[in-house]
């Protein structure tokens, strides 16, 4: 049986490398398109680019043994020689990507440029020791070349495809909160299981090389003993690993369909306080602002009144109660409209953070009587969820809101800047004024201030205000943004 094995498979030997290559190579196309097209929140979506060249590179490498010795058979040895090289330095750049796919993955376990400088450091400095080999032994030496690859697989491809099953885990992990669907989850452990697999058959059965383990464990041994070579097994592997990442690409239209959702609902929200700013503008406030007129008729028609002495005195009195009314109603009046303001503020700019901020200003400068300066830098195209521009709007709204009730200010600031500061993308919101100031009590002032610092905690950002008696104050919100947002 295992001869027969042998015979067959050696007969098919260039379809067993054509399909072990199409595999990956799907796998590959796949992953490109889908990051090419998707834009995700999810921090998946940022390894797709290192899991797509992982599985083209895979492919071509694979394609090599079939292509490289057809070749042989027509080119000089010379061409055959840098056709070899060529083949071992696709081997190098196609697990240099696995690595990189893997650190993306463990992203923030390990800070961001790893993923990309690590892996060019290895590619870097493997490609000058396969130069420096290649000048010093015969590249016509088969032997060498295996030694090579079992090296590479050994000392990068294992350890790489290790750590992409452990990211993958990691991922499965944090996406359980923001998708609440245990199949999923199950799909993507399942393809992290599916590296396990691969690490098996591509970094522990290697080509076989004169040193242990390579000597004793490699893809010769293994075909001599079942009559199956090694490419059905990693064509295996590649076909778990491509059915199950392209399952677990599911994630994507779940998060959209729960982002489409979230969407209708705020804008049912927002249509809904329109509604309610209309009519308390419409109704509420024209009726108590009718209700204010008559009060002012009937307190001039009882300044004309002439009265005794006994009469005057309820009169006065009666006077003094219209004016309580009157105040109370201007008081009512005064807090409606804020309340539409901030409705109005609440809803303003959905979709573009700056367009929103500015919106909030001009209402902000139809209530006070001073000038309020707006800038805004480098936040064009600035791609932030619902809630973050929402915790934005109310943070500046209460800022402003104390400026127009306890600063006494004669004119105020507000600037929007993005910048990129050591790497680092940012985004500042500064509110200031030239009011009196809050001096040192500002740990002791009311709610406002404590809605401000929470929303800012729920951001991820930080808030300062600096403020100093009869100095003004300056409010300051800097929020790192993510890569996706910027």
């Amino acid at each position: 049986m295992v001869e027969a094995l042998r015979m067959f498979f050696t007969t098919n030997e260039l379809i067993v490398q054509f399909v072990h290559g199409q595999v990956f190579f799907l796998l590959g196309v796949m992953m490109g398109v889908q990051w090419v097209v998707q834009r995700s929140r999810l921090e998946l979506v940022r390894a797709l680019p290192w899991l797509a060249a992982f599985g083209v590179l895979e492919a071509v490498a694979t394609w090599g043994n079939t292509f490289i010795p057809v070749q042989a058979q027509i080119l000089p040895p010379e061409i055959i020689q840098n056709l070899r090289f060529t083949q071992l330095v696709i081997y190098l750049l196609n697990f240099a990507t696995l690595l990189g796919f893997g650190l993306r993955l463990i992203e923030p376990k390990v800070p961001a440029w790893a993923a990309v400088y690590v892996p060019l450091v290895i590619v870097m400095v493997g490609v000058a020791a396969l130069a420096t080999t290649r000048a010093l032994v015969s590249a016509r030496d088969v032997i060498t070349n295996a030694t090579i690859e079992a090296l590479m697989r050994y000392t990068l491809c294992l350890p790489s495809a290790a750590l992409v099953s452990y990211g993958l885990q990691v991922q499965a992990s944090r996406l359980v909160g923001p998708l609440k669907n245990e199949r999923l989850i199950n799909v993507l452990r399942i393809a992290g299981y599916g590296f396990i697999f691969y690490a098996l058959v591509e970094g522990v059965l290697v080509p076989q090389a004169p040193f242990v383990p390579a000597s004793v464990l490699n893809t010769e041994m293994l075909f001599a003993q079942t009559g199956i070579p090694v490419g059905i097994y990693r064509s295996m592997a590649g076909g778990v690993l491509a059915w199950f990442l392209f399952r677990s690409l599911e994630a994507f239209r779940i998060e959209a369909e729960r982002q489409n959702e979230l969407l209708q609902r705020q804008q049912s929200l927002i249509a809904e306080r329109e509604r309610i700013s209309r009519d308390l503008h419409d109704g509420t406030i024209q009726s108590i602002y009718a209700a204010g007129l008559v009060l002012d008729d009937a307190r001039h028609a009882l300044a004309r009144l002439q009265l005794s002495d006994g009469a005057q005195a309820a009169l006065e009195r009666a006077r003094a109660q219209i004016e309580t009314v009157m105040q109370m109603l201007s008081k009512t009046n005064a807090e409606i409209r804020n309340y539409i303001y901030d409705l109005r503020a609440s809803t303003a700019g959905d979709a573009d953070l700056a367009r929103g901020l500015l919106d909030i200003v001009a209402e902000f400068r139809m209530r006070v009587a001073f000038p309020v300066e707006w800038r805004a830098e480098g936040c064009t195209g600035l791609r932030l969820s619902p809630e973050q521009r929402q915790h934005i709007y109310q943070i500046a709204r209460e800022a402003l809101s104390n400026i127009a009730r306890h600063a006494n200010a004669t004119r105020a600031t507000v600037t929007l800047a993005c910048s990129n500061r050591d790497g680092a993308h940012l985004l500042k919101l500064e509110i200031s004024d030239n009011g009196k100031g809050i001096g040192s009590s500002v740990s002791q002032e009311g709610r406002g201030l404590s809605n401000m610092r929470e929303r800012a905690a729920l951001l991820g950002a930080r808030l300062d205000v600096e403020s100093a008696l009869g100095e003004g104050t300056r409010v300051v919100l800097t929020l790192a943004l993510t890569p996706e947002s910027v």
